[in-house]
């Protein structure tokens, strides 16, 4: 059992947005109770709905079942072994403007954060051995790395 995102659209222009509940063997949607409740009521007043859900990022059709759930039309896509796990999750798929630009943001943060951090290293520091040295290597280099990220993921659209 797996938690979805529910639309159902109405002709009429009413849409309801809800999670429900997806069984993967049988392929059917479980709305809720609430929602299962207001579908009946609506199916007295208005034309059959269409219904859509999000079931592993990828929006299918669903088709109306009499006992209140709904049937996957159609196949689910199978995720390719790239765009699962953590991986998959940051990098499998296209950011948009918004959140380019917050990582961006992010990244500056960082990158001020690395940069103070290594004036701060520098006078501070009395006595300077290599394990020092190496340090605030890594400090400029951050400081200049993540300034490069930030630039690069706030340039356009």
């Amino acid at each position: 059992m797996e938690i979805v995102d529910l639309v159902i659209e109405y002709p009429s222009g009413l849409s309801i947005i809800d999670r429900a509940t997806y069984v993967a063997d049988l392929q059917i949607v479980h709305p809720s109770m609430r929602v299962a409740l207001i579908l009946k009521d609506l199916g007295d007043t208005e034309a059959p709905p269409t219904a859509f859900a999000s079931i592993d990022s990828v929006e299918v059709e669903l088709a109306s079942r009499l006992d209140g759930t709904f049937q996957v039309v159609g196949e689910l896509a199978e995720q390719t072994p790239e765009q699962a796990g953590l991986v998959g999750m940051l990098l499998g798929h296209a950011w948009t403007k918004d959140q380019r630009q917050q990582f961006g943001r992010y990244a500056h943060t960082i990158s001020a954060a690395a940069a103070i951090g290594a004036v701060g290293f520098w006078h501070s520091t009395h006595d300077w051995t290599a394990i020092a040295c190496a340090s605030l290597s890594m400090l400029v280099v951050l400081a200049v790395l993540l300034f490069y990220v930030g630039i690069h993921s706030m340039n356009g659209d």
